[in-house]
């Protein structure tokens, strides 16, 4: 494929559009959506059953906060209307056809999230700051009050025939490491005694819900892999044991990876780190496959009647808004709620190919996509996510698409702590952050070398946030990497230790190895840093300064600060800005290669 037909970064800049937290209530879906055509602000949104869509909240409010660092359950649905956190981490509410009004502005770090309707009207909310995090139930009026209150950090308020679920973790921990399951019984005046019914030092315990036969589910880990559980007179007992993650590393508050049908039948997500499946597990225990066109899911599941909606993907499509009529079971389809392109693409994505190889530490198994109509092997670009506690959607993602387009080869790498193979895989990189990541990201790049995938010379890795940081450790080492691009990356993990929010904190200890931080020196090839301005979460000081000392040292370097951007260059004219340099400084670098 030549650069003729390459898609524009202006374009690809405005085709990520975000959904997240997909509810049903009042008869319709609601969700948040982020869309470029707005500045990135995040807007309830709903749907009827026709898919037509319309703004709930107004423009000049971007429903957000950042309890925890990363937010989450930023929205709730009930009688009084729309409860939703203001990007201050402030408690506002709009009722139909009225503006918002303030319930609790919070002052200094405090942060409100995870909300969620409680019974009879009002809301549940965990409203937490730097060193405390309380449960707060605020009345149909707008009176708030503490139910919970802790040291440690509190999720998932979940409320039912007077008892109260809850999780907690101690703040030296990371959820998807040890939390504990709580319940406590709740009466008119007081929070009764608590009880914990799952979790502890080896067991993660998460994303509890009520379900209508009136019994408590939740995920937990304590097989070794995220399935779900259900509470039954005191004694725990598995739904749909397999040997699978189904749910995310909870990085945010609000994730609801499974829903309950009105026969008993519970649906929930399946994921091996790239595709995702939805599974049905009646009543008898018996399975089946719902929405087998879909290859992603996001942990949103919600189900109203005999309509399951879903934020889903495919190969050839992004993420949107999917139903499925569980009447007729019929495949998923995409409600029509996003927007037409403005640029007619060229060509059909090719779904990439899911590659297993031998790697230093075991198997290492990466998404590969080729460049269509192309039979050379040309350059080849390895994507580290940006985890490590994450995976790689098997899904179409027009940043990939971009690079493709351009005639590269891109892998994406399921390197040691992603999620989606079990917490053993996920806590592998404890102590080694550095280390097994590059060992596994340099296995895939020598394999499509040394099959003639790879064109010799024009092999480069990028990475964003901790894939940032793999990316740098990458470019110290001698080996396959040509050059080597790292966006919004750690630079030393002690010192990110240090400043990071408190939730993230203990996994920054826990990831931390021997490899330490990237020296200018010890780098070894051209490394382009891309940073914004305004990253709450890596330091853009820190990112600038290495770049100034790398070109000091000479090479063929290159930096790009980015004004007002960013941790997630969300901006579009800043992801506009910062794939067009990285793309230019690739080409810089195979113009030196022999024709």
């Amino acid at each position: 494929m030549t650069d003729g037909i390459g898609l524009p970064p202006e374009w690809v800049a405005r085709r990520v559009v975000a959904y997240d937290e997909l509810r049903s209530a009042s008869g319709s879906l609601w969700w948040l959506q982020s869309d470029p055509d707005h500045g990135g602000c995040r807007r309830v949104m709903r749907a009827d059953r026709s898919g037509a869509a319309v703004a709930v909240t107004p423009p000049d409010f971007s429903v957000g906060g950042q309890l925890h660092a990363y937010g989450g359950g930023a929205f709730a649905v009930t009688s009084e209307g729309v409860w939703f956190v203001g990007d201050d981490g402030s408690l506002l509410r709009q009722a139909a056809g009225s503006v918002p009004e303030w319930i609790d502005s919070v002052v200094g770090s405090a942060q409100y999230g995870d909300l969620a309707p409680a019974p009879g009207g009002g809301l549940l909310a965990v409203r937490g700051d730097d060193t405390v995090d309380e449960i707060i139930a605020v009345s149909r009026a707008g009176h708030t009050r503490v139910l919970v209150r802790s040291r440690g950090f509190l999720g998932s308020p979940r409320l039912a025939a007077g008892t109260l679920a809850y999780v907690e973790w101690q703040r030296d921990q990371m959820p998807w490491d040890n939390t504990r399951l709580v319940l406590a019984d709740i009466r008119s005046d007081t929070v009764g005694p608590t009880r914990i019914v799952a979790g502890g030092s080896d067991e993660s315990a998460v994303q509890p819900s009520w379900g209508p036969d009136g019994l408590l589910y939740f995920m937990s880990d304590r097989t070794g892999w995220w399935n779900l559980y259900r509470l039954r007179d005191g004694v725990v007992e598995a739904v749909a044991p397999i040997e699978a993650d189904c749910a995310p590393a909870p990085w945010e508050g609000g994730y609801q990876p499974y829903g309950f049908t009105g026969d008993g039948t519970v649906v929930l997500t399946v994921t091996d780190g790239f595709a995702t499946k939805l599974l049905a597990v009646d009543a008898e225990g018996r399975r089946r496959r719902l929405g087998s066109n879909l290859t992603s899911v996001k942990p949103y599941v919600t189900v109203d009647g005999s309509l399951l909606a879903v934020v889903g993907s495919t190969t050839s499509s992004p993420p949107a808004i999917w139903s499925i009529d569980l009447a007729a079971r019929a495949d998923a389809q995409a409600l029509p709620v996003g927007k037409a392109s403005e640029f007619s693409v060229p060509w059909t994505p090719v779904p990439p190919s899911v590659e297993t190889i031998a790697g230093p530490g075991g198997p290492v198994r990466f998404l590969l996509h080729l460049p269509p109509g192309d039979t050379r092997p040309g350059p080849l670009l390895v994507r580290a996510h940006p985890g490590p506690t994450d995976d790689v959607p098997l899904r179409l993602d027009w940043v990939t698409q971009y690079f493709v387009s351009h005639g590269f080869t891109v892998a994406e790498v399921l390197y040691r702590g992603s999620t989606g193979r079990g917490r053993a895989f996920r806590q592998s990189l404890h102590g080694h952050w550095g280390a097994y990541d590059v060992d596994d990201c340099a296995a895939a790049a020598e394999y499509l070398l040394t099959t003639g995938q790879a064109t010799p010379g024009a092999v480069f890795i990028s990475g964003a946030s901790a894939g940032g940081y793999t990316a740098l450790q990458a470019a110290c080492r001698p080996g396959p990497f040509t050059a080597a691009t790292a966006i919004s990356a750690i630079i030393d993990p002690a010192w990110w230790e240090l400043s990071v929010p408190a939730f993230q904190r203990p996994h920054a200890a826990a990831l931390r190895g021997p490899v330490g931080a990237v020296k200018p020196e010890q780098v070894r090839c051209p490394v382009l840093v891309i940073h914004g301005s305004a990253d709450t979460i890596t330091s853009a000081e820190e990112a600038m300064r290495f770049a100034e000392e790398l070109a000091s040292r000479g090479g063929d370097h290159g930096s790009l600060l980015l004004e007002g951007g960013d941790h997630y260059l969300s901006a579009p004219l800043a992801r506009e800005q910062a794939l067009r340099a990285e793309l230019d400084f690739y080409r810089r670098i195979m113009s030196r290669l022999p024709a």
